[in-house]
């Protein structure tokens, strides 16, 4: 019996080691989430209004895809704040973080995914997770940009195709913006690519705050669970490329 036991508690720890080492998000500045409902329950976010040393609370909202706001708060700098999201059950729902330079972890018992285009797009701070970012069919090339303000601040970011073979590595300093035109051949699209963060190789600079940033025809947004940018990354891009086309009209 306690043969079984201690072999039972050794594939216990060893099966959510993963998940466990791999670090919580931790974003900067104005930011915007994706989360897709399923139609039938509200979801459950949870805002995290982490102190980066500026007094501005945290400003939330919650839009749904006919531009209702269902929910508009102010989060306290250093609380948490859960809230099941008001109103009928939605399929998306937009959520806007504005919290000055300071930062937020964001959470649901949902789906979701970051919005990495615009100025910030996705601006980690310290160690990130890996990320996942579905490439639609049509998709030939698209744009992938990094940058780090700050002096002495960078890290080394590198973009896997959906084989995990690294399409493009930076490793550096970043204080100019690095723009990369990314060619998707044709047996990687309509897939998952993915992206890591980690020390940068180069000497006297560390892994803190980047600003990862897509443009192209790609949808602009990443996902922390492969499996979610697996069931709906294409449904958000038909989405995304209809509003463009909407847009353009």
């Amino acid at each position: 019996m306690k043969a079984t036991m201690l072999a039972l508690m050794a594939l216990l720890a060893a099966l959510p080691a993963a998940a466990q080492d791999a670090p919580e998000l931790v974003l900067r500045n104005p930011h915007y989430f994706v989360v897709v409902g399923d139609g039938e329950t509200a979801p459950t976010i949870t805002v995290d209004a982490r102190d980066f040393g500026r007094p501005d609370a945290l400003a939330l909202e919650v839009t749904d895809p006919t531009g209702d706001t269902r929910l508009k708060t102010t989060v306290l700098v250093g609380t948490t704040l859960p809230r099941q999201i008001p109103g009928d059950p939605a399929d998306l729902y937009l959520v806007s973080a504005y919290m000055s330079s300071n930062g937020v972890v964001f959470g649901c018992n949902r789906p979701w995914a970051v919005y990495a285009a615009g100025y910030t797009g996705v601006g980690s701070n310290g160690a990130v997770p890996e990320m996942f970012l579905y490439v639609p069919e049509e998709t030939e090339q698209f744009t992938f940009s990094v940058r780090a303000n700050s002096p002495g601040e960078g890290g080394r970011v590198i973009l896997h195709d959906p084989n995990g073979a690294e399409v493009l590595v930076l490793d550096g300093e970043f204080d100019a913006q690095e723009n990369h035109e990314v060619t998707a051949p044709a047996a990687c699209r309509g897939a998952v690519w993915s992206i890591t963060w980690a020390q940068p190789e180069m000497p006297d600079v560390h892994l803190e705050d980047i600003n990862v940033m897509l443009d192209g025809p790609v949808t602009p947004v990443l996902w922390i669970d492969r499996t979610w940018a697996e069931d709906y990354g294409e449904e958000l891009w038909q989405r995304h490329k209809a509003a463009l086309e909407e847009e353009a009209q």
